[in-house]
């Protein structure tokens, strides 16, 4: 399995490409009249490029991620991707995208939202000066996204649990970590009070029929590292032992899906499945392993170390589709793919 260095030169090529290129681009978003029949630049000026606003800006959020590392300090791209991503991520940019946001307070809920949150994280928390000032005008982009979160949940009646950009779980995970690097109590007390309301019943989910042909996220998996962000240690004891005791290293769900064809859109989302799968299983082993070992619970201290042994066969297909020529995976894969290396390699 490569290490972490043999990917920062081709991840931030390919984020850089992908953020520097306008088509194709699939706008989403609603339009209530002609006035609203316009190039997606004229109302999102920051994020309209790498195919779609989400994926725009989680590959933003992937450079800037790439930029902290010791492989980019004297990296031929390091000044090209400073000068990008502090020309789109302006002042002036960053309060048109709020302000789309809040004019359009459904749109991109929960998954461009999480990565809205995850980028001004990041960037916030840099090493590298220029980066840290930029996250000064993304937090309005963040802020934005915090107060819609507050006022969003209260009227969710349930959660979506889908393996795809609606799945409620996922998007809340991301928003309440950036919520507790922002210090933003509300927003954390809240998401903690609707995961609990959405989830803490669940038991022994089925993962063995959980999948779909276009999934991206293990709707089980994406529910436990919620869950284990917001409840308690012996909450989480009790709780996540039950909850995953259908997961073996067997299972299908950690056995990676053949990608029949890398043209399909929908299909190529199974290459991210596995990476996504893998981070997950990179975070929650450990956190079962320690539950076995302070129970002695020889069998779940089992099923931990033998989830860890599928990661390298889930992330090995789509690390190649990251950097590949195909566009429909090439344009968002790579940030799943180096936040489970990240994971994978400390």
């Amino acid at each position: 399995m490569p290490q972490n260095d043999d990917y920062v030169h081709p991840f931030a090529e390919v984020a850089l490409a992908n953020i520097t290129r306008e088509y194709p681009f699939a706008s989403h978003h609603l339009a209530r009249s002609l006035a609203d029949i316009v190039p997606a630049v004229e109302k999102n000026p920051a994020f309209a490029n790498s195919n779609d606003w989400h994926s725009s800006v989680h590959m933003h959020y992937l450079l800037a991620s790439l930029l902290e590392t010791e492989a980019a300090k004297a990296a031929s791209w390091r000044e090209q991707a400073l000068e990008v991503l502090s020309s789109h991520l302006s002042e002036e940019n960053m309060l048109a995208e709020a302000a789309f946001l809040r004019d359009n307070p459904s749109w991109e809920r929960p998954y461009g939202w999480a990565w809205a949150v995850e980028l001004n994280r990041v960037l916030n928390t840099s090493s590298v000066d220029e980066l840290r000032e930029l996250g000064s005008n993304t937090q309005v982009l963040a802020d934005t996204v915090f107060d819609l979160t507050s006022t969003w949940l209260p009227k969710v009646a349930a959660p979506v649990r889908h393996g795809v950009h609606s799945n409620t779980a996922f998007g809340l995970r991301r928003i309440l970590v950036g919520a507790r690097a922002a210090d933003r109590r509300d927003v954390v007390d809240a998401i903690a009070g609707a995961a609990r309301r959405f989830f803490a019943e669940d038991v022994a989910w089925n993962f063995r029929q959980e999948r779909s042909g276009h999934d991206f996220l293990s709707p089980g998996l994406c529910e436990a590292d919620l869950m284990a962000e917001i409840l308690t240690e012996d909450e989480l004891a009790s709780w996540l032992p039950e909850f995953l005791s259908d997961l073996s290293p067997e299972s299908p769900a950690l056995t990676p899906v053949k990608v029949l064809d890398p043209t399909d859109g929908q299909q190529s989302h199974l290459y991210g499945l596995g990476i996504s799968v893998a981070a997950s299983v990179l975070r929650l082993a450990p956190r079962l392993a320690a539950i076995a070992e302070k129970s002695d619970d020889r069998e779940l201290m089992a099923q931990a170390k033998g989830m860890l042994t599928r990661v390298d066969a889930l992330m090995s297909p789509g690390l190649e589709a990251a950097v590949s020529d195909e566009y429909v995976s090439s344009h968002w894969i790579a940030t799943f793919a180096w936040e489970a290396m990240d994971l994978r390699y400390p």
